[in-house]
Parts: C-alpha cells; structure tokens; sequence
C-alpha cells in the first residue's frame, strides 16, 4: 500500500470533488480518496501495483492539471 498527495489545479466547486471521488472510488486497487477543494490537494491510499502515472493520466482527462505528485 502507498498513500499519494496530490496538487492539481482547475477544481472548483463540489461538483469536481464528486467527478474525482466517483472516479478513483470506482477503480480496482484505489482504497481511500479524500478530496481538499480549497486546498486543491488530493490525497489518496492505492495499491502498490497501481501507477502513479496511471492516477496522473486520469486526472488529467477529468480535466485537471497535476502540479505535483509526492508520495508519502
């Protein structure tokens, strides 16, 4: 298990947290998503076997920009 803390821009109302929520809570190997609007974080428990790229890649067609990504 690795846990991730994510800074994307483009979030702006509940609406997105629910779009990036609904998402990553419906993927094989994603176990907690916790979404920080006025903080444009996300931060997120995954699987090992899950990319990091992977998470980057959807973020980015539910069309957010990823500024930063640490693992943690």
């Amino acid at each position: 298990m690795k846990a991730l803390d994510i800074e994307v821009t483009g979030m702006s109302c509940g609406g997105c947290v629910k779009k990036i929520t609904d998402h990553f809570q419906s993927l094989a190997g994603v176990d907690q998503v916790q979404v920080e609007l006025d903080q444009q974080k996300i931060k997120m428990n995954l699987e090992d076997n899950v990319s990091n790229m992977r998470i980057r890649n959807d973020l980015i067609e539910l069309g957010f920009q990823v500024t930063k990504m640490t693992k943690v």
